[in-house]
């Protein structure tokens, strides 16, 4: 849960049921076990009560270790339907852990290491403990931090994970056993590297690692709305307070990564980030898309930029995502035509998204950096749609001309999205200008003879150029602007397991508590 916000403001802020909060009630990032494990009188909660008497068993593969009461709060579901003498639920996490862990094993990530500790308490011996306790409604599952063996590298830790799921409307104790598992322990494989990565990379990662373990699971398909409703949000600074559900939205990204490039690119984030301890995640990614790739995180994000033009209603085949139409679509600036912005602001790692009227022979338009700006990781892309479909899109990269056009009589819209492909600096301005053929406007189109390419064949396909300039690094600020308006999140949007930031803003609470806020429910939510 964030820090100082209260369960009910949460709520009122779209949460709806227990189901929709955060899993934890402390930030991932940093998180250390100090005051000890569950079994410990001064852990903090949830914790076991000293009247409990917990028990444990080891999974199937040897690999993890359950604790468990069948007394007060924290029991679990004491059905036994196969007389073991080990409720079914225990042996339902042990199972589910062990698949977890053998799928990311096969991927080629390394697992949490031996945890035993002579000193103190390790869980009995050296195997990944899972604790089941009561959440009471405001998360559902925590990985806690304990020991780094290589300075900051090589964490161990052990996993808390809800007793029951009573109240969280999950469709069956086996689906949501595969979320927390796939999620939270996908955290522990993280700290087995370094687990310092930010929100971003943390939950982004750990949200594509549910839908590789299981497509099925449809957290990823929740949290893309968290994403898509700001994609002018810089990707690479982790929000405060309420812009929590970003950092899950951000899943999109590395699902992009992992379909663009394949699982060895998020191994290879994770190796890399063992070899560069001090770097930050979009450095790391940078680093193995050069080296391994003959990519770039420029020409990254710029396809991923395109890529989201095509999801929900207009999910194409062999355009982008393979599973497009599950994905919230992505938020767009209606405008006419023909139309001038005289100043775009435009933040690193994120795009600025037009909607004009289709149509007409040709739409084009062209974007021009205000004097002083690099335009090597800036780009231009052009879409033609209709309600259903991405028809064809046409890109240009910087340093080149931001200039480009579609063929449109057959698009009921045509998408425009200014794409900043940098990894850390402050936002950028820049003239943007569409217009159709015949219109009077400096980047009406003036032939057919760059039509655009038809989605489905090689577009969205390409990286947009990848060796394309420098970070044009600015300040970490990445695009932040000073002004809160100029760069909005939405306060209620889905939960996940935890945010990154502060207190609600006095603004937000009162906002809250005078109704301001309509609250919503997700149909399936962590």
């Amino acid at each position: 849960m964030l820090p100082g916000v209260p369960t009910l403001l949460l709520m009122l802020a779209g949460a709806g049921t227990p189901r929709g909060l955060p899993h934890e009630r402390e930030a991932v990032v940093g998180l250390v076990a100090e005051s000890g494990r569950p079994t410990s009188p001064g852990a903090q909660a949830p914790r076991y009560e000293p009247e409990d008497t917990v028990e444990s068993v080891v999974s199937p593969g040897g690999r993890f270790r359950i604790h468990f009461t069948r007394q007060g709060t924290h029991a679990v579901p004491p059905a036994d339907a196969d007389g073991s003498g080990v409720p079914d639920f225990v042996e339902l996490v042990g199972r589910t852990y062990e698949r977890v862990a053998t799928f990311y094993v096969d991927l080629g990530f390394r697992l949490p290491p031996d945890d035993t500790n002579p000193a103190g308490d390790d869980g009995g011996d050296g195997r990944f403990d899972v604790y089941l306790v009561d959440f009471a409604g405001i998360g559902d599952g925590a990985f806690r931090q304990e020991t780094c063996l290589d300075g900051v590298t090589r964490c161990t830790g052990f996993m808390l994970q809800e007793n029951d799921f009573t109240g969280y409307n999950y469709p069956s104790d086996a689906e949501a056993v595969e979320i927390l598992a796939s999620h939270e322990f996908f955290h522990a494989v993280q700290a087995a590297y370094r687990p310092d990565l930010g929100g971003v990379a943390s939950e982004g990662t750990a949200v594509w690692a549910t839908e590789r373990f299981e497509p099925a699971l449809d957290d990823l398909e929740h949290f893309t709305r968290g994403y898509m409703l700001t994609p002018d949000s810089t990707l690479v600074l982790d929000p405060a307070g309420p812009g929590v559900t970003f950092i899950y939205g951000a899943g999109l990204f590395f699902q992009f990564v992992g379909e663009r490039y394949g699982d060895g690119a998020l191994v290879a984030l994770l190796e890399e980030s063992v070899r560069q301890p001090e770097a930050r995640w979009p450095v790391l990614l940078d680093t193995c898309l050069r080296r391994d790739f003959a990519s770039s995180f420029d020409a990254a994000f710029a396809l991923f930029a395109t890529w989201n033009l095509g999801t929900g209603p207009r999910a194409t085949p062999g355009f982008g995502y393979a599973r497009g139409e599950g994905y919230a679509p992505v938020a767009k600036t209606a405008a006419e035509l023909p139309t001038t912005i005289d100043r775009v602001r435009v933040a690193a790692a994120a795009s600025r998204i037009f909607e004009v009227p289709g149509g007409a022979s040709f739409v084009g338009a062209s974007f021009e950096p205000e004097p002083g700006i690099d335009p090597a990781t800036v780009h231009l892309v052009v879409a033609a749609v209709t309600d259903d479909a991405v028809l064809r899109v046409a890109t240009v990269d910087g340093p080149n001309a931001l200039r480009t056009q579609v063929a449109a009589d057959d698009a009921t819209r045509v998408m425009v999205a200014v794409v900043d492909g940098r990894m850390e600096g402050l936002g950028r301005y820049g003239r943007l200008c569409i217009a159709a053929t015949g219109q009077a406007a400096s980047c009406a189109p003036l032939d057919a003879t760059d039509a655009g390419t038809d989605a489905g064949t090689d577009a969205g396909t390409s990286d947009a150029g990848a060796d394309a300039g420098t970070a044009d690094a600015g300040t970490v600020d990445a695009g932040r602007p000073v002004d809160p308006i100029d760069d909005p999140r939405t306060p209620s949007d889905d939960g996940g397991c935890q945010a990154a930031g502060g207190p609600l803003s006095g603004a937000l609470i009162a906002l809250l508590l005078g109704g301001g806020l309509r609250a919503r429910r997700r149909s399936r939510a962590r």
